[in-house]
């Protein structure tokens, strides 16, 4: 172990020793001198003073160059940031020309379908219009000459010399009096409902909601209504053709219309319910689309 020590101790000298000389030359070199040479103090001076120039004038090289090197760098990255905002401006302003653009265009586009919905809707209306008064006129008519018809039951009962018999003549002219009384006023309930839908289509109509669908609905609930109007003046012209008990084919007939009434008034009913919860669900559109709208321009 001393053995392996002592080695190592030899082996150490020997590399510092190797190191100062060869310090020693370099120092030598650098002086400019050969190691043989003794220098004068001056020429030490003069020797270091040369070294701390060239040093001092090699640092101020260098910073003169990174500093033409940053400026060039600087100057570079600004061309290229103000070169981008003008792409960036340019772009942007070619985004909103086109969305203007399209925007005109889609109201443009907008307001041609508009009038030519509104066009069709008023040919569709007068239409409908024409057909209901038709079909109006002639339920009218069917309802006078049915009252006519009840009004002379009413008076022959009145020469009926049996009490008992024109009692039960006017009870059972009562009764079929108070039905048709009660469909005429299910008729009413469901007409006033859809006068004040129409008032709610005109509405929104004029705020730009599209109201189509509910305007299908309520022509539908129209439809349903007239169908009504046409089965209570066949049950009022069947219940008018005599005071006396219906025959067991008229009492099947009056049944079936009763029943088709009853079914008419809830189809009507349910279009009309409909057609308010489509312009509620269009209302909802139209102001979605609005806020959308804003908050696009404001992000712009």
């Amino acid at each position: 172990m001393k053995k392996y020590l002592s080695l190592f101790i030899v082996l150490a000298m020997s590399v510092a020793i190797n190191a100062t000389v060869a310090t020693a030359q370099d120092t030598e070199t650098s002086a400019g001198v050969n190691t043989g040479t003794t220098l004068t103090p001056a020429q030490k001076r003069a020797t270091i003073n040369a070294n701390a120039e060239a040093r001092m004038k090699a640092q101020a090289d260098l910073k003169a160059k990174r500093e033409t090197a940053e400026a060039e760098i600087k100057a570079k990255r600004e061309a290229l940031q103000a070169n981008l905002k003008v792409k960036r401006e340019a772009a942007q302003a070619e985004m909103v020309n086109k969305r203007t653009e399209v925007t005109k265009e889609v109201q443009e586009q907008r307001a041609k379908i508009k009038a030519q919905m509104e066009a069709k809707r008023a040919e569709i209306g007068e239409e409908i219009k024409a057909k209901r008064e038709e079909i109006q006129t002639a339920i009218k008519a069917t309802r006078e000459e049915a009252k006519v018809k009840m009004d002379t039951l009413k008076a022959n009962i009145k020469l009926e010399k049996d009490a008992v018999k024109a009692k039960i003549k006017e009870t059972r002219v009562a009764v079929r009096e108070n039905m048709l009384k009660r469909f005429d006023e299910a008729v009413l309930k469901i007409n006033n409902l859809k006068e004040r839908v129409n008032t709610q289509i005109t509405k929104l109509l004029a705020k730009g909601v599209e109201t189509t669908n509910a305007e299908n609905l309520v022509a539908t609930a129209e439809t349903k209504l007239s169908d009504i109007k046409t089965k209570i003046a066949e049950a009022n012209a069947l219940l008018a053709v005599s005071v006396e008990e219906l025959t067991a084919e008229n009492k099947t007939a009056l049944k079936t219309i009763t029943k088709e009434i009853k079914t008419l008034l809830r189809d009507a009913h349910k279009a009309l319910n409909n057609a308010v919860k489509a312009l509620k669900d269009a209302a909802k559109v139209r102001i979605e689309a609005e806020v959308n709208t804003a908050a696009s321009g404001a992000t712009e």
